[in-house]
Order: C-alpha cells, then sequence, then structure tokens
C-alpha cells in the first residue's frame, strides 16, 4: 500500500513537471503570436478607414500633369509616411512610370493640400493637388492613367483622355 502512494506522488509530481515544462515552452509562442495579431489588427483597421479618389485630372499638353485626390475615409492621413507615397502614370496599354516625391529631375511629383485646416494633416474630406512633371508630353487624343498608392496600401487609380 505504502508503495502506490509513493508511486502515485511520483506520477503526480512527474505529471506537473511535464505541465510546466509544457507552458514554459508554448506561452511565449502564445505571446508572440497574440502580437503578431494585434499589429496586423490595427493595419487592417488603419486601411479599413482609409480611403482616396480622385476627383479631376487636366494636363497642359505639355509636360505637366495635374490632378486632385480628396480624402474620402474616415481617418487623417499624416505627412510624415505620405512621403512613402508612390504616384504611377502611363498611357493606357503601356507600363506605368513610376515618379519621384520632391524629385531632383522628371519624373517628379509634388503635392499640397487645398483646403488645409492648418495642422498639417489630410484630413478627411481635404484635398490635396498633385503635380506630376513627366519626361515625356502627354499627347493629345490619348488615354492615360494615374495610380497613387499611399504608405499603408491604399491606392486609387483613375483614367483620363488628354
Amino acid at each position: 500500500m505504502a508503495q502506490e502512494v509513493v508511486s502515485s506522488a511520483l506520477l503526480m509530481i512527474a505529471t506537473i513537471i511535464a505541465a510546466v515544462a509544457l507552458i514554459n515552452a508554448v506561452f511565449p509562442s502564445i505571446y508572440s503570436m497574440s502580437g503578431s495579431i494585434t499589429t496586423m489588427t490595427n493595419s487592417v483597421n488603419d486601411r479599413m478607414k482609409c480611403d482616396i479618389k480622385f476627383v479631376y485630372e487636366t494636363t497642359d499638353q505639355g509636360n505637366n500633369l495635374t490632378a486632385w485626390v480628396k480624402n474620402t475615409g474616415k481617418t487623417q492621413i499624416f505627412l510624415t509616411p505620405f512621403n512613402s507615397t508612390d504616384m504611377f502614370y502611363g498611357e493606357t496599354g503601356t507600363v506605368m512610370k513610376r515618379a519621384i516625391l520632391n524629385g531632383t529631375s522628371a519624373p517628379r511629383w509634388t503635392y499640397t493640400i487645398e483646403n488645409d485646416n492648418g495642422n498639417e494633416r489630410w484630413d478627411p474630406g481635404e484635398t490635396i493637388r498633385i503635380d506630376i512633371q513627366s519626361d515625356t508630353p502627354f499627347m493629345a487624343g490619348k488615354d492615360y492613367r494615374v495610380r497613387m498608392v499611399l504608405y499603408n496600401g491604399v491606392f486609387c487609380e483613375d483614367y483620363f483622355t488628354v
């Protein structure tokens, strides 16, 4: 009878040690996974609240294209990461060119917030003016497209004819 108690006690201690070892091995993985899920949730939340739309494009039929883009989302777009925004343009059916923000030579683009409320952020309802200087002229009668891709992956694209 004493042997059964000792055997049961040893098995109970071994089970507890195995359970603690398992928890110590699995808990860090679960903890890091929850951090990844939180980060992904924040990223998706940012993308869901963010939306932009081209309003109008015009060109001087030279190398300059002007476009207006409105923030139609529910969140403000900060200008610091906005500097990681990509601007693409080109004739429909051809490979689009990437313009460089504040570049020193064409193709390049600049922006200004047309109706800024003074906080230097692109708030919902505000429109920015984008000026693209191309390395080739925009030709009359041709179809073009322009695409803006924000730092968080949200993008809008529009087609226009010169």
